[in-house]
């Protein structure tokens, strides 16, 4: 891990227990053990490093579908490892979904970046785009909306893992069947 790498993990560490203002630079550099000097070096001020931080955040997000997709398999089976590989990840990487969730909540998250082109936006727009062209997804839907749809499973699985874990436990509530429930709801429709 370099030292840019070094500082995004201490800011996500810290931005999930403390929020955006309770994460001032001094506290990122002793938790991310570099000098106040080196952020400084990378970071013009802690505006531009949570700006680069979601960039970063964004480039994890695709690394990890990449990753788990294999464009010659069916769609079912690359849509079931996107959703479980996704919902994997969220859960490992806690820091990253509540970054994300403070940071679509915050005025970091303006006008223009919420109009640009998104690269995890444009990468699950073709991913989407591939089950509607294989004809195994319903046609006449945009895939933004079928993307919107399942990216908001996963969000809500996880957050169910979160905040209720001992529930879902006590409950014995198996997750994952939520995969295929939404797969249900997508998939091309029989005549």
């Amino acid at each position: 891990m370099n030292k840019k790498e070094q500082i995004f993990s201490a800011t996500l560490d810290l931005i999930r227990d403390h929020g955006f203002h309770g994460c001032p630079m001094s506290m990122v550099a002793k938790n991310s053990n570099v000098a106040a000097g080196t952020i400084y070096h990378h970071f013009e001020n802690k505006d531009d490093l949570i700006m680069e931080l979601y960039h970063y955040v964004i480039q994890k997000l695709i690394d990890v579908a990449n990753e788990n997709d294999d464009p010659s398999m069916d769609f079912k089976t690359r849509f079931m490892n996107f959703w479980h590989a996704m919902k994997a990840f969220y859960l490992q990487e806690k820091s990253v979904q509540r970054f994300i969730d403070q940071f679509l909540n915050s005025p970091f998250y303006t006008e223009e970046i919420q109009t640009s082109d998104n690269k995890w936006h444009l990468w699950l727009r073709s991913f989407f785009e591939d089950g509607i062209r294989s004809g195994e997804l319903r046609s006449g839907v945009r895939p933004e909306i079928l993307a919107i749809m399942v990216h908001g499973s996963i969000i809500s699985s996880v957050k169910v893992n979160y905040y209720h874990s001992k529930k879902v436990n006590k409950d014995q509530l198996k997750l994952g069947v939520i995969a295929n429930m939404v797969w249900d709801g997508i998939k091309k429709q029989d005549e």
